[in-house]
């Protein structure tokens, strides 16, 4: 115990698997009365401190270690245990688990104010950590750390707002190791499954990375490490459909970012450029200073603004917690005050560029205090439907106009919906939106958000049974849209749907079997089928499955086939319902979610989706209803 005393307290000291063998850990295995009697001290449980810099933490005053309890715990798995210290008032504030039965630690926990906000995991059970994950309210960061040194060499999860903190961090600490952290990698360009020509793009900027790097540095010598990260400013994300570019997945994109960081008092500004999703994990493409990106990457924060982006940041830190939907008056009344910063900002800020990032902020705030504010408060969306007349008369048909107009009309109808309780109120505010969402098109006809606007317009249009409508509106997104915009190839799939029955039927992506039975068109030649793409979160899956079973039971499954498509984008959570519920016919996974491949292909708007196909091959019905289910099979099987 000594020994390992000496070991933990010296965090700069390696903790090998000998060392972390702990009196804590060693009589795990044992009875419950002689854990007890080796308990470790309060002293023993506080000695361990995160590896990682900066991690906020709950430690008690020395005055208290009497009133803190150190106490057994039990994990879920067979075998795991260890040990767990508590204050005076019960709240956790460590936690050191076994967790696969060999009586070394190998996982460490730490809390803040009874919420876990770190932990530590040694994933291969060699005695070392090799994973630093941040949670809860200490964000989303999951660092891996390959040689096992406690310095992270990769980042598993990360934010935008977190990649900006590091990226700021490792500028103004000259750390180019930490920034090479945030950079995309060979690795990853091949796991985006990225075309070519674009990884060599990539290529090419890479071989300058550390130039560029240095550049900024000496560009900001004010920068050190007393600097404070304050904010990031970011445009919503671009997604480029995988089917663009022939890609495996579609890729995420981020295009432009501004980070405001505060030194004694002084504040700068470093503009990142584009940023990818890997993963979990944003990672920049290349570091500031790109001048394909953007000229003039850092650049000198007024006085007066200086101040009011400090505020801004400060009132960030106090965000109230949510409590579901509907009205939350402290939640309103937060936004309402960020709100009113960024108009201020809004007056001492000249170029056009950031202006436009600010007035997407100050739409998206506003948005938010409006669904958060008490049914008789409008204050909020009267504030935003003012800003869009503002912009459509100082700008009119801008993509900025149009930005703060969709979200005013989406606000408004999503506030208005949940007052809707009757039926017939409900359709009524339904067509009232679908006619401004008309009306937007028209106003905006290039727009960005028209392509979503023309979307929802067409799809209440079909599930109204108007189809002829609906593929007016479908028609003019994929002429007005390309194919990579994820609305219009949606559109594309819905016009090739709607236009299925008398043609075949395909199985357009890669799937793989979620209970053994293989896909093979030829074995489905001479048979009924009914395809159904679902996904775990339609709570009528179950019921449907063992609808699906008894009519194949009664009619046999030489005459009908039952082909069963997955959308999930968590495989293991289809295959644990596939195997509850003992799923019939071929079950497949095709993954993606509802915007991924497998559901663009065909338009598919809701979930679950039957097709029928007679015997010959072709689609009898595009849209089967199940209420009509057993009567149409049974009709398709008589031929």
């Amino acid at each position: 115990m000594r020994q390992w005393l000496r070991r933990v307290q010296d965090r700069s000291t390696v903790v090998t698997r000998t060392a972390c063998r702990l009196g804590l850990v060693l009589m795990i295995s044992g009875s419950i009365s002689q854990c007890l009697r080796a308990a470790p001290t309060v002293e023993q449980m506080l000695a361990f401190q995160p590896r990682q810099k900066g991690v906020a933490i709950s430690i008690p005053a020395q005055a208290d270690y009497p009133l803190c309890k150190v106490e057994l715990v039990q994990g879920t798995s067979p075998g795991s245990s260890g040990w767990a210290l508590r204050d005076p008032q019960g709240r956790l504030l460590r936690r050191y688990m076994d967790t696969n039965g060999d009586r070394y630690p190998d996982q460490w926990c730490y809390y803040k104010d009874g919420v876990e906000v770190y932990r530590e995991v040694d994933s291969n059970f060699n005695g070392k950590p090799d994973r630093y994950y941040w949670l809860n309210t200490a964000g989303m960061k999951i660092g891996l750390d390959r040689d096992e040194d406690g310095v992270i060499d990769d980042w598993l999860a990360l934010s935008p707002e977190e990649l900006s903190q590091l990226a700021a961090q490792a500028i103004a600490t000259r750390d180019y190791r930490l920034f090479q952290t945030l950079l995309v990698k060979e690795e990853d360009l091949q796991a985006l499954g990225l075309p070519n020509r674009e990884i060599e793009r990539i290529r090419e900027l890479r071989k300058q990375t550390e130039q560029k790097f240095r550049q900024a540095c000496a560009a900001l010598p004010q920068l050190n490490e007393t600097t404070r990260w304050m904010h990031f400013e970011a445009g919503p994300p671009g997604r480029i459909p995988a089917d663009t570019y022939g890609m495996k997945r579609d890729v995420l994109m981020l295009y432009r970012g501004l980070v405001i960081v505060e030194t004694a008092g002084k504040q700068d500004v470093i503009q990142l450029g584009e940023m990818v999703l890997v993963g979990e994990a944003w990672k920049l493409i290349d570091a500031p200073g790109n001048p394909m990106i953007a000229e003039n990457t850092q650049a000198s924060v007024p006085d007066e603004l200086q101040l009011l982006l400090k505020k801004l940041a400060d009132l960030d830190q106090r965000h109230p917690p949510s409590q579901g939907t509907g009205p939350n008056p402290a939640l309103a009344r937060f936004y309402l005050d960020r709100a009113q910063l960024i108009e201020s900002i809004l007056t001492k800020t000249k170029e056009p560029a950031d202006r436009a990032l600010w007035v997407k902020q100050l739409a998206d705030t506003l948005s938010s205090a409006a669904q958060a504010s008490p049914q008789s408060d409008r204050t909020a969306l009267q504030r935003l439907q003012a800003l869009a007349d503002q912009l459509q008369r100082s700008e009119p048909g801008s993509d900025l106009a149009a930005y703060v107009a969709f979200r005013e009309l989406n606000t408004d109808y999503t506030i208005k919906s949940a007052l809707a309780m009757k039926p017939e109120d409900v359709l009524t505010l339904q067509n009232r939106h679908v006619e401004r969402l008309i009306q937007f098109a028209r106003t905006f006809p290039k727009a960005p958000e028209t392509a979503d606007a023309l979307w929802q317009i067409a799809m209440h249009l079909e599930l109204q049974n108007k189809e002829a409508e609906a593929k007016n509106y479908y028609q003019q997104l994929t002429r007005t849209f390309p194919p990579s915009n994820p609305n219009a190839a949606k559109a594309a799939g819905a016009l090739r749907r709607l236009e299925l029955e008398g043609k075949p039927w395909e199985l357009s992506v890669p799937v793989t079997s979620l209970n053994g039975q293989t896909y093979n068109p030829q074995s489905l030649r001479g048979k009924v089928v009914l395809v159904y793409y679902w996904a775990s979160w339609c709570k009528s899956v179950p019921e449907d499955f063992a609808r699906l079973r008894k009519l194949q039971q009664d009619l046999g499954s030489q005459t009908v086939e039952i082909v069963a498509i997955n959308i999930d984008e968590n495989q293991a959570e289809a295959l644990a319902i596939v195997k509850s519920t003992n799923a019939p016919g071929i079950q497949l996974y095709a993954g993606g979610g509802p915007d991924g491949p497998a559901a663009t292909y065909y338009g598919l708007m809701a979930f679950p989706h039957l097709f029928l196909i007679g015997r010959d091959g072709k689609v009898l019905d595009h849209a089967l209803e199940l209420s009509s289910l057993e009567a149409a099979v049974r009709k398709a099987a008589s031929k």
